[in-house]
């Protein structure tokens, strides 16, 4: 189980260094191949280029992109038509409320991608329409085009917040409903504004300093740095300080030394999908061999964890605006409101998901988002 466990953590971090590679969502827009009796149309997806796909989409495959939360959004909280998904991304949905909201997701085959890499014969097994991949991994979308497999790029690069809706635009094109998720984009749209006004209520004498585990190895932790990276999107959100802004990759490796230098006030770690790892462990001070003990954000246990809602929210994801009001709050505690966050989150899964949450689901997506409720 633990090689398993390094194997998913591998090649999901793997994806994650794709998703930065730098890609910005391009304007959709679709047209006909022909008149009514065509059997395809042409899109533009996030690559910028035109895509040819069969008219009609009733068999979806998806490469490493984990966009199993955005499709869940899209049709109301079912996944029809999907068919197949990267067997990491399968695997860090178990236990998960999305495999709790359809979990016809666990279900799919995962033969062609199950360890991040692309096996074009097997896909072409499953008889896709068409493959959804991130738009930056030019080396999957060649193999994908070479096999003859339609294959639609979506962007990744950008704020979470905004790489959703993007997202859902794509699929609105994908799936020929121009304008289907106006509702659910306004709504989402609204509420993040609404987070960042509250947010932005804390001066900035008392902004506090946050570092962002993204993963342990080798005596070395990944970080989330600079230039642009999901981590550094959420910061600003929550009106905090990233204090890896010194770094010059986005997926920075640094040393224990440096972390303690830097002694964050608060410190965010990915979970699921990623560094696997909880707050207690994180609050235990040793981690892969690393003496933390002395962070103040350790002294203080002001660790949290992003292993949260659909999947993991740290990546993009149509949780978004939720986030938005759960990352402030985590960080600064005096902007807490923990009844109406838990509101907002049943609010919110039931207009986006048709979805309604139960209390012990509620408890699970919080479950590690704040030091004092680890055992929860």
């Amino acid at each position: 189980m633990a090689h398993n466990r390094r194997l998913t953590t591998a090649a999901a971090f793997t994806a994650l260094a794709l998703m930065l590679a730098g890609c910005t969502p391009n304007s959709v827009e679709s047209a006909n191949a022909g008149d009514g009796s065509s059997t395809t149309r042409t899109i533009v997806d996030h690559t910028g280029k035109e895509v040819e796909i069969p008219a009609e989409i009733t068999r979806v495959a998806v490469d490493q992109i984990p966009i199993a939360s955005t499709y869940l959004a899209y049709f109301g909280g079912k996944a029809p038509h999907m068919v197949g998904m990267s067997k990491p991304v399968v695997t860090a949905l178990e236990g998960t409320v999305a495999a709790d909201i359809a979990p016809e997701l666990l279900e799919v085959d995962t033969s062609y991608s199950t360890e991040g890499d692309l096996n074009a014969e097997s896909l072409l097994e499953i008889d896709p329409d068409v493959v959804f991949y991130i738009a930056a991994n030019t080396e999957h979308g060649e193999l994908l085009k070479s096999a003859g497999i339609p294959a639609v790029g979506f962007a990744t690069q950008g704020d979470p917040a905004t790489v959703y809706t993007d997202w859902l635009r794509l699929l609105e094109q994908v799936f020929d409903e121009p304008g289907k998720m106006d509702e659910a984009i306004e709504y989402g749209q609204g509420l993040v504004q609404e987070a960042q006004q509250q947010n932005a209520s804390i001066p900035q004498a008392k902004r506090k300093d946050v570092l962002i585990f993204v993963r342990f190895g080798q005596g070395t932790a990944t970080v989330a740095g600079m230039p642009e990276f999901f981590g550094s999107h959420w910061l600003e959100t929550a009106n905090a300080e990233n204090v890896a802004v010194g770094t010059t990759e986005p997926l920075a490796q640094v040393s224990g030394e440096q972390i303690l230098e830097w002694d964050p006030d608060v410190v965010l770690v990915t979970g699921r999908g990623m560094s696997q790892l909880r707050p207690d462990e994180i609050l235990a001070g040793d981690v892969e061999g690393m003496d933390l003990s002395t962070l103040t954000a350790i002294q203080a246990k002001d660790v949290y964890s992003t292993d949260l809602g659909m999947w993991n929210w740290f990546t993009p994801s149509p949780d978004a605006p939720v986030i938005a009001h759960w990352i402030g709050q985590a960080i600064y505690p005096q902007l807490a409101d923990p009844a109406a966050l838990e509101d907002l989150t049943v609010d919110y899964y039931e207009r986006l998901y048709n979805y309604t949450l139960s209390d012990k689901e509620i408890d699970r997506i919080y479950e590690s988002a704040l030091s004092d409720d680890i055992e929860q």
